[in-house]
């Protein structure tokens, strides 16, 4: 099946289109807040019976069995999916944990077991690639590209369709799974900082707009007893070393050089040449400005040794002790200071650099068909279902009327996050949130999914218009503050051969962790950064330039 697709590759213009307007949370993922559409608005199509035998009247699923999931036989989302396409699921259910679903399903290839239809199941690149290479799977160019298969896909934009596809394509050229995608602007950066507003007004200071009025509005905080309570014990910035983006670093790294810790660090310049951040003067730079905040206890040291839990009951407390925090959500403040802090805009620095790290969420692999399935095209068809409107408010939301609304009195009552600035009202509202709790509504977002962004703005409500008094619109800060400094050369995501893989694997999981870990020795002054020459050169002997030479080829293939 491979070849036909009819989507163009992705252009930089219409790479950066993707990035910007698609990439984001998935549609699955528990940020999002409001719900969507009815069966009368839905865009899903149902697929007619097909006369003769080569149609199936059964499809087997294997999938992890999800722990809040009562039962997938009599779920909700079952019936609907039954009773839309006229056709019966059964499902073999694996393991809840995915290595653990994931080795379940080598077992069956292994024995030369009879196979399901179809493997919804988020595996990766790697593994996808070495089944597809023994013929476990088909590929999907063809289905994509076939308008009578996939109207769902089709109706994608096109800059969302060429990403998500390019995302998919694996080193042999074939797409062989659909997919799980949906945008969230609040998730397009992760490692925000945020600053205590009462502290500000305390010290008589407005927020901070370059490194330097950083450096001058911690120090305010620790010598002016910005909590008020006598004591010197002020912070002025922290952050933990595994919460969501609660790493400060990046933050503060890219007032002088891009920083994506997703990416190992490296970048992309605008002729298409990889390379890496943590070699270049920028780097060293930014280095010497962390390090002096270090120096002067304004960065706290337990950034790199707390965990997310710590931090939490570090800052929590009445009045505040750090001036400024690093976290990617709200959810890390508890009441004692949640009224206190608000978005801190990305810092300039000397030389005029001015970003904010973008998280480029990659669309999530599942429904993979196999090759004991009688009729790939209408197992194709059946996942092409799951990706219109109407199947993602019931597979995200659950059952209409009763888990959501999109009655138009009821989102009258709901101030859209959008509404105020670009006029979207909101589509849909949540009326019992069910997505953590067990219930027999949907599969828990473990399916093919698609959410555009024009949906999940109307799909978003910062709450009642009642109960909005002293309520903030942070997404809408976030989206002023720090969409305007995402790069336009980024790296979405690189895939790479076996061979590739075998050839890089382990100098670039040394080259990683060293390049982290002296940073970090830079920065607190266990390691002097007269030792940066050296530094260098031990990269060279690690063998940073065939990293790279490797990593430029995988992405030339992909993206040039």
């Amino acid at each position: 099946m491979k070849g036909s697709c009819m989507w163009k590759p992705l252009t930089a213009g219409v790479l950066l289109l993707a990035l910007l307007a698609g990439c984001g949370n998935s549609p699955v993922s528990p940020e999002s807040s409001a719900s969507s559409s009815s069966a009368s608005t839905s865009s899903a199509v149902s697929q007619p019976k097909a006369e003769g035998l080569s149609r199936m009247d059964k499809i087997t699923i294997a999938m992890a069995a999800h722990p809040n999931v009562e039962n997938y036989d009599t779920n909700y989302f079952t019936q609907k999916i039954m009773k839309d396409n006229d056709v019966q699921l059964e499902f073999v259910l694996l393991p809840a944990d995915r290595n653990d679903a994931k080795t379940k399903f080598s077992l069956m290839v292994s024995s030369n077991s009879q196979l399901p239809d179809v493997l919804n199941l988020n595996i990766g690149d790697m593994t996808a690639f070495d089944y597809a290479s023994k013929g476990v799977f088909t590929a999907l160019n063809d289905y994509y590209a076939d308008p009578d298969l996939a109207p769902n896909i089709q109706n994608i934009a096109e800059a969302d369709r060429d990403f998500i596809y390019k995302c998919l394509t694996l080193p042999d050229g074939n797409v062989y799974s659909l997919f799980n995608y949906g945008p969230s602007d609040w998730n397009a950066a992760r490692y925000r900082v945020w600053i205590n507003q009462t502290w500000l007004d305390k010290v008589g200071m407005s927020a901070p707009k370059t490194t330097e009025e950083y450096y001058q509005t911690l120090k305010a905080f620790l010598e002016k007893d910005a909590n008020g309570n006598g004591k010197q014990d002020e912070i002025g910035i922290v952050g933990s070393k595994d919460g969501w983006g609660q790493q400060p670093f990046a933050f503060l790294m890219n007032p002088f050089i891009y920083t994506d810790p997703t990416k190992s660090y490296i970048n992309v310049d605008e002729n298409g040449q990889l390379y890496a951040a943590y070699t270049r003067p920028e780097w060293r730079e930014g280095l010497e400005y962390i390090y002096k905040l270090c120096q002067e206890g304004l960065l706290s040291p337990l950034s790199f040794t707390q965990d997310y839990t710590q931090l939490s009951a570090l800052v929590n407390v009445e009045g505040g002790v750090a001036g400024t925090i690093a976290s990617g959500s709200t959810s890390t403040f508890g009441k004692e200071i949640s009224g206190d802090m608000t978005l801190l805009e990305p810092l300039k620095g000397p030389s005029g650099a001015q970003y904010a790290t973008y998280l480029a969420i990659m669309p999530t692999d599942y429904w993979y068909i196999t090759k004991d399935c009688a009729n790939p095209e209408q197992a194709f068809q059946l996942g092409d279902y799951l990706l219109g409107y109407d199947a993602f408010t019931v597979g995200r939301y659950g059952e209409p009327g009763v888990d959501w609304t999109d009655d138009a009195a009821v989102c009258e009552e709901y101030q859209g996050t959008y509404e105020e600035s670009d006029g979207i009202k909101p589509k849909l509202i949540v009326l019992n949130n069910i997505w953590s709790k067990p219930q027999n509504k949907h599969w828990q977002g473990s399916n093919p999914a698609y959410l555009s962004v024009a949906d999940a703005r109307a799909f978003s409500t910062i709450g009642k218009k009642s109960e909005l008094d002293n309520v903030v619109n942070f997404t809408q800060m976030h989206t002023q503050l720090y969409m305007p400094h995402i790069p336009k050369n980024i790296i979405p995501k690189i895939t790479y051969t076996e061979a590739e893989r075998e050839t890089i694997a382990d100098m670039k999981t040394s080259i990683d962790a060293y390049a982290y870990d002296t940073a970090v020795a830079f920065i607190t002054g266990n390691k002097p950064l007269s030792e940066w020459d050296s530094y260098l050169q031990e990269l060279e002997k690690m063998g940073l330039d065939e990293y790279l030479k490797v990593s430029q080829e995988a992405y030339d293939r992909s993206y040039r």
